[in-house]
């Protein structure tokens, strides 16, 4: 386990000095090479996510996550800010992480679509138990376009009467 801890922090403190020695670099000065070179792949991000995450260095964890969503389409990336989201109760949040993570996945934009993954469904019936399912309703209309496997999971949490479900 200390050794576990130890790889985990050299990693972390390895890669906020990094981070720290490019921010006091001048722009300017950096080539195009060394700049191909400090981009980092989707994988990375999330890899220093989970460290950040494992060291309960949270706002770490989501700006590696937003990260790697940025640099391309990365569902592990999107699942990870729905957990992170749906567990501080972070409704439109976690909503809109819910909708791109199922968008990275062709066989959501079909019709019929299939059931929701688990990740999805786990974070929907968390957020109802924790605000209640017409607040988390609302939080889904605020967004926009509703997609057709959150709505459904709003159907099942009443059917199965989750949590919160009549609140």
């Amino acid at each position: 386990v200390f050794h576990a801890l130890y790889e985990d922090l050299r990693a972390y403190f390895a890669w906020l000095s990094e981070e720290e020695r490019w921010a006091q670099e001048d722009p300017e000065d950096v080539s195009d090479d060394e700049l191909d070179e400090r981009m980092l792949t989707s994988a990375e991000w999330v890899h220093r996510a989970e460290i950040a995450k494992r060291l309960q260095n949270l706002s770490d964890a989501e700006r590696a996550y937003r990260s790697a969503a940025f640099v391309g389409t990365c569902p592990r990336a999107w699942a990870g800010l729905l957990g992170m989201y749906a567990g501080e109760g972070c409704q439109r949040e976690a909503l809109l992480a819910a909708h791109e993570l199922l968008d990275c996945f062709e066989a959501y934009k079909a019709a019929p679509p299939p059931p929701a993954p688990a990740q999805v469904r786990e974070a929907v019936f968390r957020l109802v138990s924790m605000h209640g399912l017409q607040r988390v309703r609302d939080a889904q209309d605020s967004i926009g376009v509703p997609h057709p496997v959150i709505n459904e999971l709003f159907h099942h949490a009443v059917r199965c009467q989750v949590q919160g479900f009549s609140s």
